[in-house]
Formats: C-alpha cells, structure tokens, sequence
C-alpha cells in the first residue's frame, strides 16, 4: 500500500490519517497560512468568484432570452400576423387614395378635357368649329386673364352680375391644352400694377382677357365675353355666353399677317360714339383705326371709311379724298364707304349732294310705326326693321339666306332709293320698316291721316372698279339709325344689329369668304341645366350612390368579417 508523504517533512503519512480523500484525488494545496485543507486553492477561489460576479449579468440574459421567446411567439401569432396585415393595407389603402387623388388633380390641371361637362348646351366644351379654330394658329400666343385662378374658378369675377368666369377658364385652358403654341396665364392687377401699364389705353379691369402675340393684342372685357339681356320691363334676365367665339375671334385677330383696315372720321364733330361699333369689328379680325379726313391721309391698307352722324359738312377736297378712294384702280381689294344719320341733324349739302350721285337721299325726317307690336320701348320711333335678301352678304355652301332675328333701327331716317340702276351703280335695299310706318317730319303738327308706307331704314350703292385684270366693288352705305350702333344695342343679344353690321362690314371689304370665316353663336348660361335625364339622374343619385355603393360595402364587409374568423 502506498503511502503519502507529508510534503513539508517527507515523512509518510499512514492513508488512515486522511480518511476523507480517495485514493487517487489529489491532496489539497497549503493555504498561505500552511495549513493544508483550510482555503480553497487560488485557482478555485477565482473561479467561484467569477461566477458569482456573472451570476447576474447570466440572470439578465436568462431572463433577455425568455422574453425574446415570448416576443418571438407573439411575432409569430395569428393576432400579430393579421393585425399587421390590417394596419399595413389601411395605410396602404390611404396612401393609395392620396396618390391618386394628386394624380387625378395633374391630369385635370394638364389636361383640362378630362372634366366633364354636364351643361346643357355645352359651355364648357370648344365647338368643333372652335376646335378647329385653335388647331389653325400657328405662332406663339399669350393669354393672360386679369383675375387670379382661384377668382376665376369660383367664379368669383363679377358674381354680382351672374357670370360664369369659369367659363373663361375652362374653355381658354381647353385651347391651350389643345395647342400647344397657346399659353394661358393669370394675372393679379391687384399684385401686379405695372402689367397693365403695357395696355395703358386699354384701361385694363378685373376679368379682361389680353390676347397677344408679336403682331397686335386684343383685349376682351366682360361685355365681349358675356352680355347680359333684360326683359322690357327689366324685372328679369338672361345671360348669354360668348366666350368661345370671342376666343375664336380675337385668335383670327392677332395671328392674320394682314387685317383690313377700317378707319373712323373725327373730324366733323360726330355724334354718335362709334367705340361699341369699333370693338366689335376689331374683334373679328379688323383693323380700326382714327381719322382725320380734312387733314391726314387716309391709312394704308383701309378698305372702309366710316362717318359716324357727322355735324359739320365735308369740303370739296374731302369730298374728292373719298370719291378717289373708291375708285381707286391702285387699291387690290372691295373698299366702301359708310355713313350714318340721326333726323335731328342739320343739312349738309356737299355730302348729300355726292351721295345723291351714288343713289342715296336721306330726308331729314323719322319713321315712326303705328303698329304697337313692331316698336318697343313705348316709343313709336324705337322701330324693328326687316333686313332684305337683295344682297347675299355671307358667302354659304347651300345658298341660303342668313336668318338675324329682331333687327333694331331706333329713331331712324328715311333712306331714299333714286334709281335702281344707272350708269355704273345699282342701289339695294339693305332693312326696310313695316308698311304701316309713316313719316314723320319738323312741318308735321299731327300724326292723324299721315299716309302709311314703308321706308328704307338701310340701302347700299354699289359699281365695279378695275385693277388691271381684275374686278373690284366699291360700295356706298347709307345707314339711316345711327343709335342702333350704341353700345346696349349692337351687343345685345336679344338684336341681330352686332351680327348684321359685322356681316356688313366683311361683305363691303370682300372679307366674307365662309372658307376662312368662324361663326360661334352665343350660348344661354344655365348653370343648373345637365344633359342628363331625370331617370338617369335618378339613376344616379339614388341607384348608385345611395343603394349600389353602401351595399358593395356591406358585401366586402361580410367578406372580410366571415375569413377573419376562420383565421
């Protein structure tokens, strides 16, 4: 048996002594205070102290990793996984919604023909005259609307008076979507004075439309866009549009390379305000310009001289300046000369002495109709006069004769007829009263037993004039009522004036040519006016939103509440 030595002595030490330790463990380290058995070893203490410093930092994790387990079995569950998958397409579905709203306003902010128009006569959508139109201008052209887009499409501009500026909006932008050499911008007058001091004569307002391009400008106002008809009794109202053919027109206008020009005598101190006249025409696709005839040469280009109820006679050199200008053999084109009366003016024999030679003698008289039904106003002299067929004044591919409706001559003098034929000229009848009008005169003390005829209210003179190979007409109007071109009448929509004197104007310039010519007809503004039919409307607002849509979501709601339970 072997024994152990002690390792301080050498000694053995009998295996009784140590009767606790197996025969091949090994014996204790000596503590530092030689006492073998007492203390652990070093080695030993170390790591019983290491293990009680991890012991905590071991119960964090232990207890880090239990938890990520019950996180790991939540993430996992069906609560969690269908919870998420709910939250996600809600916000899914909301993002969605959100996109595709934003996409929808730049579509309709790109591309304006993607709103609808549900009005009865179409107000919001360009003719297909109007569409081609706008497909024929070929430069560059600037639109700018004096309001700002918001004003414009809450038709906040003049909402007193009941106009639909969205028109303006919806209808220019539907041009510029369909052209892209069209531009339209808004403009703040209010924010931006110093614009409208390009078009100081133009005395811009709020809700003028400038139409430019490097050639000329033309400003639209509320009256060219708009125009507003009172009954007689002016209890109520009706609202025209004519945007669409005032952007039409004023398009013709600033993009022709060349415009006839029409030039206003005034210098005879002329009594009637020619302005409402003068716009018209410069707003289908005429030049106007002003004139002194005693002392300025007449302009270049001009095919008409208009004389607005002159009060001063002409002298003989004026005389001979228009004698010469319609028969002008240098001039390529019709030219006319247009005069205008009222029968309180006094005499002036030079005029009429040379209007006597194309045919022409105005009285100085007024016809008055004894028929209640054919004056208005109470006034026996505010007469509506019947425009005559002698003249085919719009060239037409079938021939027919254009249909002016109620053509109004107020306060108007007879116009004379004193040959139909002689020599180079032949007179026509251009409107002619009812045959139960009479004449009345300074020398006429009563109205009793006066004899009833009808009168000339408008005729025209005309004769041929060579240039070269071709053949030209000059032609001399005599207009007997010079009211009828006041601004409330030649605008007004309830008349045919402004319509019949534009068409005047272009057949006595030789500009009437329907090949080139764009003719929109004002529309009656009704708001609340759709194109659909009651059953359809009630289709709609019944069928669709109150029964089909609500039971579709109920449908989807079942749906989802019958697979979320088997979940």
């Amino acid at each position: 048996m072997n024994q152990e030595k002690d390792p301080r002595t050498g000694a053995s030490v009998p295996e009784e002594e140590n009767p606790g330790r197996k025969p091949d463990s090994p014996a204790p380290e000596p503590s530092e205070s030689g006492n073998v058995g007492q203390n652990p070893a070093p080695e030993q203490t170390k790591q019983e102290e290491n293990k009680q410093e991890n012991a905590p930092e071991k119960a964090v994790k232990k207890e880090k990793k239990k938890t990520a387990g019950k996180h790991a079995g939540f993430f996992h569950s069906n609560r969690f996984r269908h919870g998420s998958i709910s939250t996600a397409f809600t916000a899914g579905f909301i993002a969605v919604i959100i996109l595709l709203n934003l996409l929808v306003g730049s579509l309709v902010t790109r591309f304006p023909s993607v709103n609808l128009d549900l009005t009865q006569n179409g107000a919001n959508t360009l003719s297909s005259e109007g569409r081609k139109a706008v497909d024929k201008v070929n430069i560059p052209v600037e639109i700018y609307i004096c309001a700002t887009q918001q004003q414009v499409e809450e038709d906040q501009v003049d909402a007193d008076q009941g106009l639909k500026y969205s028109q303006v909006g919806n209808l220019f932008a539907k041009a510029a979507e369909q052209n892209s050499k069209i531009k339209v911008q808004y403009v703040d007058l209010d924010k931006d004075p110093t614009f409208a001091v390009e078009y100081k004569s133009d005395n811009l307002a709020a809700g003028d439309v400038v139409v430019k391009t490097a050639k000329r400008h033309r400003v639209l106002t509320s009256t060219d866009l708009f125009n507003v008809q009172y009954s007689q009794d002016t209890t109520s109202s009706q609202i025209y549009s004519n945007v669409e053919g005032s952007l039409i027109s004023s398009l013709n206008a600033v993009t022709s390379d060349k415009l006839p020009v029409v030039a206003f005598d005034n210098g005879h101190a002329e009594k009637q305000d020619m302005s409402a006249f003068e716009k018209l025409l410069a707003n289908n696709s005429f030049e106007t310009k002003e004139v002194n005839l005693l002392t300025d040469k007449i302009p270049d280009d001009t095919q008409m001289i208009v004389l607005g109820n002159p009060s001063r006679d002409y002298t003989d050199e004026e005389i001979k300046k228009l004698s010469d200008f319609l028969g002008s053999k240098t001039l390529s084109g019709d030219r006319s000369l247009m005069v205008t009366f009222a029968p309180s003016e006094s005499t002036m024999p030079k005029l009429s002495t040379f209007l006597e030679e194309w045919g022409l003698q105005v009285p100085q008289a007024v016809v008055a109709e004894s028929d209640q039904s054919k004056f208005i106003s109470d006034n026996p002299s505010y007469i509506l006069s019947n425009i005559q067929n002698n003249l085919q004044l719009k060239k037409t591919g079938d021939g027919s004769s254009t249909d002016y409706g109620y053509f109004y001559t107020p306060l108007s003098c007879p116009v004379n007829l004193l040959f139909t034929t002689k020599g180079d000229k032949t007179t026509y009848s251009l409107a002619k009263s009812s045959d139960s009008c009479y004449l009345v005169d300074k020398n006429t003390k009563s109205t009793d037993n006066l004899a009833k005829q009808a009168s000339n209210t408008a005729a025209l003179s005309q004769k041929t004039v060579k240039n070269g190979d071709k053949d030209y007409h000059a032609s001399v109007i005599a207009v007997g009522s010079s009211a009828l071109f006041t601004d409330g009448v030649i605008n007004s929509s309830t008349f045919g004036n402004g319509t019949y004197m534009v068409d005047l104007t272009k057949y006595a310039t030789g500009t009437n040519d329907s090949s080139s010519e764009v003719q929109i007809s004002a529309k009656p503004l009704d708001a609340t006016d759709i194109t659909m039919s009651s059953q359809l409307s009630t289709f709609f607002g019944v069928g669709v939103f109150m029964i089909l849509i609500p039971l579709i979501l109920i449908v989807l709601g079942i749906l989802v509440y019958h697979k979320r339970r088997r979940l």
